[in-house]
């Protein structure tokens, strides 16, 4: 049973103190200048990144009763011994103390908060889960979808002229309710307005591979159209809230087709949601990513693209295979090899002459065809050869080779 009773404390222009000059630190110091607050820092160690922020720095270590005189402590040393030293001071002085992951040395906890103007919401899990706190404080910040201060700004106007105009308590509530519940109404509205698409390449496996805006649209997303090879920590984990629909495709078992998706994706933006199409590597090579932009577009709905790490480069990069060299290879072809049993898809002649690192997507089905196309059209057998699957993942394997003793090998 969380019994802490939630407080929102006017630091502004105020004393307070934080022990520990590191990161976690940091993180502390940031919140307190967010509230205006007088900070001073003590500790014999500075990280750089605090160097720049305007607070008071004391190169010294912690001493007996240097609390007094501060309205509010933070201790985030790495010594016990200090922490409760700290903490043990500021008891004796009557002053709120936090002593970072020590929920036993606190006598306030400094939740995860949100924060849209002036609506700030703080999340308390009573210590026992603060990265809960985080979740939840997310969650919130998607539903707000930074409209709440805005809606907070116009009814702070309206309530000031009600409450000259308006004599009675009773009334005035009833008519502040009826402006928040006219305001919530014209929030829901703006949502329908704002549907959008994100076409997302997820990257090529290892979910921390994913770009921050990548991430970004994720969190942001009301429904999620996920491919096959696409990591389930991206699909399930950042953002629980969002509708899945799963639209996979692997070589000949295509469970939806184009034509469904693309058809999704704009009945969905139609509905006024935030619907980001998740893609394994990036949406524009070999992805059909061009396709869904042009039915977007024809359809008039607003999109915007956001570039993954393609399986090539990230596959290459995990077995430090560098993809151009300046002594070996000039440049770097990205070809689809699925397709090569198709009569006219690739010049042969032309790709043998390159002076070029050929990288073939879903190539081992036809590595036959692949390896007599190079060969008869003078690429030496004895060209280097690496058959990578499942790249960047902790299951990742290589297979090293020669054009010419591959297919025996295999």
């Amino acid at each position: 049973m969380n019994r802490l009773l939630p407080i929102f404390i006017k630091l502004e222009n105020q004393p307070c103190l934080v022990i520990g000059g590191g990161k976690i630190a940091g993180q502390k110091i940031k919140q307190l200048l967010e509230s205006k607050a007088d900070v001073t820092v003590k500790s014999l160690e500075i990280s750089d990144d605090l160097r720049s922020l305007p607070i008071t720095i004391e190169k010294a270590i912690y001493r007996e009763n240097d609390v007094k005189g501060y309205k509010l402590i933070i201790a985030a040393t790495d010594d016990d011994n200090v922490n409760r030293q700290i903490y043990e001071d500021s008891q004796k002085n009557g002053i709120p103390v936090n002593v970072v992951d020590q929920p036993s040395l606190c006598t306030f906890y400094m939740g995860s908060v949100f924060q849209d103007g002036d609506v700030k919401v703080a999340i308390s899990t009573n210590g026992k889960c603060p990265s809960f706190g985080k979740y939840i404080r997310d969650h919130i910040s998607n539903t707000s979808k930074g409209m709440w201060g805005k809606a907070l700004e116009k009814l702070a106007l309206q309530r000031e002229k009600i409450i000259n105009s308006i004599s009675s308590y009773s009334e005035k509530q009833l008519v502040m309710e009826k402006l928040v519940k006219d305001s919530q109404n014209k929030f829901i509205q703006k949502q329908v307005k704002r549907g959008k698409v994100f076409i997302v390449g997820a990257g090529p496996g290892d979910p921390e591979l994913i770009t921050v805006k990548g991430l970004q649209a994720i969190q942001s997303a009301d429904v999620i159209l996920h491919d096959a090879l696409v990591h389930p920590h991206l699909v399930f984990e950042i953002n629980t809230n969002a509708e899945k629909i799963f639209v996979g495709k692997r070589e000949g078992k295509h469970s939806v087709s184009q034509d469904t998706i693309q058809s999704l994706l704009i009945e969905e933006a139609n509905k006024g949601k935030i619907v980001v199409r998740l893609k394994g590597g990036d949406p524009f090579i070999f992805g059909r990513g061009a396709e869904e932009a042009e039915a977007l577009a024809k359809a008039g709905i607003t999109f915007e693209m956001i570039a993954g790490i393609t399986a090539g480069l990230g596959a290459a990069a995990g077995f430090g295979i560098p993809l151009t060299s300046r002594n070996e290879a000039q440049s770097t072809t990205l070809i689809t090899g699925h397709q090569c049993e198709k009569n006219g898809r690739h010049n042969w002649k032309a790709l043998a002459d390159l002076d070029s690192t050929l990288v073939f997507y879903m190539g081992v089905k036809n590595i036959s065809k692949i390896v007599g196309g190079l060969v008869k059209n003078g690429k030496p057998g004895s060209t280097p050869l690496a058959i990578v699957q499942n790249g960047t993942m902790v299951s990742q394997a290589i297979f090293l080779s020669t054009l010419e003793k591959v297919e025996k090998a295999l």
